[in-house]
């Protein structure tokens, strides 16, 4: 009896060991996926992780075991810009009363932050933020997107979410911050080796607020090209592209500690320096996806990135492709290894400005000599001040100048040696000198009053841009036989608002089937021009003070669209973007074409940059024209040696500084000097240097 009563215990023993066994298995397991704190969804790429307490998460990219980090700082999910009593107060969502957490299968998690309190312990009682975190089924990208906010009554301006996600904490995590303004920049996360003498310059804005702050998407000034941004260490990366129904700006903090944040309390910031870049959602902005799609890329740096909303552009109907263009426009081949020559006759400002304008004999003149004595083999000519209107009005063509036959005799002279020309037109702006000014043409709010008042150059209402070209825009062609058509700043921004008027005027282009260009660009309009001035830098320094600048735009879209640099900041002038040397490297670096803006009196002093232009970036651009930019790399500490390759077989590296480097190679590229290696194989090697005249001293 007492033997049947063991092997009874036993096996009563043996099963709840069994039991407890699989239970303490289960519990493992569950623990991997929920806990108490912790809310889990993972694949085999990427695992997320929520903090029930914030809502705040985390990303583990599991190839290189990198964790992309929650806020850390203040482990804020997300900020909430709140209007109270006319100042503007940044809520931090993860103070909220109640923060919901539920994972909603094996991919997504749905959050929930209601009624968030203010920095005084008050309630916003009512506000609701709802949010989810998905996986989706390209294995590497999560979506994070804002669901809904209700605003109870509080005047809710914008929800920066997620914040501080993906920081890089600055000279502990060695990467950079990529942001695509302009042509694109990259600012990297430490400090040492640096660039040079201008280090203090740099270090020191780090500590102030010049170093955040917000940039806006499709601006013509400051903002983003493309709406994407991203971080990354020397071992992954991770980039986070904006739907394309969404138009959020970019919050930027490039290694501050966020004493901004401090000052007027009269205390010192207790936080790191770090790198972050957030989107900053508008809340008055209803009819789009609050949705941005972050993308974990292995090994990834800045051309990763790029490369990744590259596929995006293409998907969303943006790339249309130079080869494609010169098939429907064979004139479009002419834009190859073009130097464009803005010849400046103080016009739109000024019709017949005194001391600047020119006669199109004098135009015949510069144009023979650029072939002639220059020795130019492709050149685009873009003549400023051929109408006796002002803009909008670009006709007729002005007969104290020569009239239209001394001016055909001009676009003929282009004809003749492969070169394009077009005169300048504008049909945005009417300017308060022009004795015919008036407000007709202005755009209007909803109660009559005047919009972009204070806008000289973008005042006329978008809508009715496409008559006033319709007005003269066939008439020039007709009696000039017109090859190329430049239509200045209507295109040189994307407004947040319905852009059906720029729609329309530019399909109006396209259909003349013209080599068409415009200022700046932005990437909406590639299907409809061939080519952008200014898509580059501005000569302000907005964030070139402490970052790098990448080519980001480039590539993206070289083979799409052929750019060329900013009037305001042309190759010939010295600014913050560099001198003559600098920027034709980086043009040849780039796949950009040369820029040389001039008035006629000055054009002696152009002719040897014109040359040293045609000999250098010319050839390179030539062959580089209709391909695709595939890879950027900064090869020396100090970031001056880069290199870049195209699809062609085209490999260029260059010196941006005045220091003999060596490659990994072991190569040396001389101070501002330059290696292309063409797709045949043949090799152009040279350098910039200074020089200068004498004369013996004389005494007097």
């Amino acid at each position: 009896m007492n033997s049947i009563l063991m092997k009874r215990n036993d096996n009563f023993i043996r099963l709840l060991m069994a039991l407890l066994f699989t239970l303490g298995t289960f519990m493992t397991y569950a623990n991997a996926i929920t806990t108490a704190d912790k809310t889990v969804i993972e694949n085999n790429k990427i695992k997320v992780t929520v903090d029930e307490k914030t809502g705040s998460f985390t990303v583990l990219e599991k190839e290189t075991n990198h964790l992309w980090k929650d806020d850390p700082w203040i482990k804020a999910a997300g900020l909430l810009t709140v209007k109270k009593q006319g100042k503007m107060e940044n809520i931090n969502i993860s103070t909220s009363k109640k923060i919901s957490v539920v994972k909603d299968g094996d991919s997504k998690v749905k959050l929930t932050f209601a009624d968030p309190v203010f920095e005084d312990g008050t309630v916003a009682k009512g506000v609701v933020i709802n949010t989810e975190l998905r996986l989706t089924e390209q294995s590497n990208v999560l979506d994070v997107e804002v669901m809904s906010v209700e605003k109870g009554d509080y005047n809710l301006t914008e929800l920066r979410y997620p914040t501080r996600a993906f920081s890089l904490e600055t000279d502990v995590d060695k990467g950079a911050a990529v942001i695509p303004q302009k042509q694109g920049v990259i600012c990297p996360s430490y400090i040492s080796p640096m660039n040079g003498g201008s280090f203090c310059m740099w270090d020191d804005a780090t500590y102030y607020r010049k170093t955040s702050g917000k940039l806006p998407l499709f601006n013509n000034g400051i903002g983003l090209t493309m709406p994407w941004w991203g971080t990354h260490t020397e071992k992954t990366a991770v980039v986070g592209i904006v739907d394309v129904s969404a138009r959020p700006d970019m919050f930027y903090n490039i290694n501050n500690n966020g004493q901004y944040l401090f000052n007027s309390k009269g205390v010192m910031s207790p936080y790191k320096r770090i790198a972050f870049l957030d989107p900053v959602w508008k809340l008055n902005r209803t009819n789009e996806r609050k949705l941005i799609s972050y993308e974990f890329i292995p090994k990834g740096d800045h051309v990763d990135m790029a490369k990744s909303y590259r596929k995006q552009a293409i998907k969303d109907g943006y790339f249309v492709s130079l080869k494609d263009k010169a098939k429907r426009d064979p004139n479009v081949n002419k834009l190859q290894g073009a130097i464009y020559m803005g010849v400046y006759g103080g016009y739109p400002h000024y019709v017949e400005m005194p001391g600047m304008a020119f006669t199109f004999k004098e135009l015949q003149d510069i144009i023979k000599t650029t072939h002639d004595e220059l020795g130019v083999d492709n050149a685009f000519f873009h003549a400023w001040g051929v109408f006796s209107n002002f803009v909008p009005n670009c006709w007729p063509i002005n007969e104290n100048l020569g009239g239209v036959k001394e001016l055909k005799k001009a676009v003929d002279l282009t004809k003749k040696y492969g070169y394009l020309y077009s005169s300048y037109h504008a049909y945005s702006a009417t300017l308060e000198n022009d004795p015919e000014f008036n407000t007709d043409l202005f755009a209007r709010d909803k109660d009559g009053k005047l919009k972009n008042t204070g806008s000289r150059w973008a005042n006329i209402d978008q809508n009715k841009q496409l008559g006033l070209a319709q007005k003269s825009l066939h008439k020039e062609i007709a009696a000039l036989k017109l090859e190329a058509d430049i239509t200045d700043i209507s295109f040189a921004t994307f407004p947040d608002e319905d852009n059906t008027g720029l729609f329309n005027l530019a399909k109006y282009i396209d259909s003349l089937n013209l080599v068409n260009g415009t200022e700046h660009g932005q990437q909406q309009f590639i299907p409809y021009f061939d080519m952008f001035e200014g898509l580059t830098y501005l000569p302000n320094p907005n964030l070139v003070q402490f970052s790098h600048r990448a080519p980001l735009f480039n590539l993206v879209y070289h083979d799409a669209i052929a750019i060329f640099g900013k009037i305001q900041d042309p190759d010939n002038q010295i600014s913050i973007n560099g001198d003559f040397r600098v920027k034709s490297l980086r043009n040849i670096l780039f796949g950009m074409g040369t820029t040389i803006f001039f008035s006629p009196y000055e054009f002696d002093g152009m002719k040897e940059m014109i040359q040293i232009a045609n000999q250098v970036v010319s050839p390179v651009n030539r062959e580089t024209f209709f391909a695709e930019l595939t890879n950027h790399e900064y090869l020396s500490d100090d970031f001056k040696v880069q290199r870049s390759n195209f699809s062609s077989g085209t490999e260029v590296t260059v010196n941006l500084g005045p220091v003999d480097q060596k490659t990994k190679e072991g190569e040396v590229i001389p101070g501002y000097g330059y290696k292309v290696t063409f797709s045949d194989g043949k090799v152009a090697e040279g350098s910039f240097k200074l020089s200068y005249n004498t004369t013996p001293t004389k005494k007097i």
